[in-house]
């Protein structure tokens, strides 16, 4: 149900006006502009909230705010992000708008429809022609330097008091610092730019607090790769279903350069059912029979790496699956632990770490010195391996490999899953 705002209604929001209202605009949508017809944006949203329904405003009044996040670089689409001093919403216009960031506007809402759409307060269908006037540009908004856990607890407590307090930090520009990405990310790029897909990249802070960055398919950044680094984030709060999201602005502002902090140097999980992402690689020296993914056995309902020498009968087989290089020189305390299982005779698999292998070619031509775990003992039983110090290895070009042997004659089968090194 649609509702008309009335007198009563603009009498209980806290309404002010703002300097901008004082200039006239070149062609304004309203002539005259006085302080009872200017409403802030928390009032805005306090009356969706009241109402709890979609409100088509049918009077002239206007809010002013700057532009924080324009369609430039693609990541959104027919929408801005707009702030005030009292806070910041999502404005969806009804084609691409020629806004920048930095723009000061005001935005008549005179047929205006003001929503909630999945948690996300709205102004939706704006006419940038007919609704929009801009003030003045190369504004600057300064984020809001906040954590994390800051705001997934004000989040949770909202959701805990049933919307009637209000989520001050939706849709606003905030800044992170000592933040990184998942090390299970850092092979990845920050969309699916091939098919356009958004995609949901997890990163981390200092503290191991964990939310993530949603990237638009269609983002002029989506085929960049993801730093690898550690460092500040800018980027627009956003939720979706009860669920925090951020979304950057530009790929200049995940500024991640520096070095990473506490917390896992490497994943590999095979949850994507793929052998070799994030820089792992499968080294064949001898005979066809390599690594792959199952799912069989129910191990954790998900794909975990297997390889066998089994077809018809054994055949001789050597098949490494190498990790990607590591830099553990700036760790203090790195440790390396993994689950296994196994079924069948034959040679035992190896773990083991090298500080001289280039990446490709016969791994037998490096360096390798073997590495203690613990292993199955057989009927596909998965067993974690234990935490394997990996503390005389704290320099660069760390590689670790699990390396099979088969013959003519026997052969186990192996399965590996949850790869981890802390540090």
């Amino acid at each position: 149900m649609r509702k008309r705002i009335n007198a009563i209604l603009l009498g209980i929001f806290a309404i002010s006006a703002v300097t901008a209202c004082k200039k006239e605009p070149d062609s304004p949508p309203v002539n005259v502009i006085t302080a009872s017809d200017v409403i802030t944006i928390d009032s805005l949203k306090a009356w969706q909230r009241s109402v709890n329904d979609a409100i088509l405003i049918t009077d002239t009044i206007s809010v002013y705010g700057i532009v924080t996040m324009d369609e430039g670089n693609g990541n959104i689409y027919k929408n801005i992000y707009f702030q005030d001093h009292t806070g910041a919403i999502n404005v969806r216009f009804t084609g691409g708008t020629d806004l920048v960031q930095g723009d000061s506007i005001r935005i008549a809402l005179n047929g205006v429809t003001l929503n909630n759409f999945n948690g996300v307060y709205q102004l939706d269908g704006v006419e940038e022609e007919t609704n929009v006037v801009v003030q003045s540009s190369g504004n600057e908004t300064t984020p809001l330097t906040v954590s994390i856990d800051q705001i997934q607890s004000e989040y949770n407590a909202f959701l805990a008091e049933d919307s009637i307090v209000e989520f001050k930090y939706q849709s606003m520009l905030v800044r992170f610092t000592n933040v990184q990405f998942k090390t299970s990310e850092l092979f990845s790029t920050y969309a699916d730019a091939v098919t356009q897909s958004s995609e949901n990249r997890l990163f981390e802070d200092f503290d191991g607090y964990t939310s993530f960055i949603r990237t638009s398919g269609f983002a002029l950044f989506a085929a960049d790769s993801l730093p690898k680094g550690a460092g500040t984030m800018i980027c627009i709060v956003s939720e979706y279903n009860e669920e925090i999201q951020y979304i950057l602005r530009s790929p200049e502002e995940a500024d991640m350069n520096g070095p990473r902090g506490p917390g896992e140097l490497l994943v590999k999980d095979f949850s994507d059912d793929d052998v070799t992402s994030g820089g792992w690689s499968v080294q064949q020296v001898i005979g066809a029979d390599t690594w792959e993914t199952a799912e069989l056995g129910g191990w954790e309902d998900r794909p975990y790496a297997i390889i066998s020498n089994f077809d018809d009968g054994n055949s001789a087989c050597e098949s490494w699956l190498v990790s990607p290089s590591l830099d553990l020189s700036g760790s203090t305390d790195a440790s390396l632990s993994f689950d296994n299982a196994y079924n069948y005779s034959g040679d035992p698999l190896e773990l083991l770490i090298s500080t001289d292998y280039s990446g490709t070619g016969d791994p037998n031509l490096a360096t390798w010195t073997p590495l203690s775990a613990i292993w199955s003992t057989g009927s596909f039983d998965f067993v974690n391996s234990g935490s394997i110090d990996l503390a005389a290895y704290l320099t660069n070009n760390v590689r670790i490999a699990f390396k099979y042997t088969g013959t003519d004659s026997s052969g186990r089968t192996w399965e590996i899953d949850n790869i981890t090194i802390n540090g």
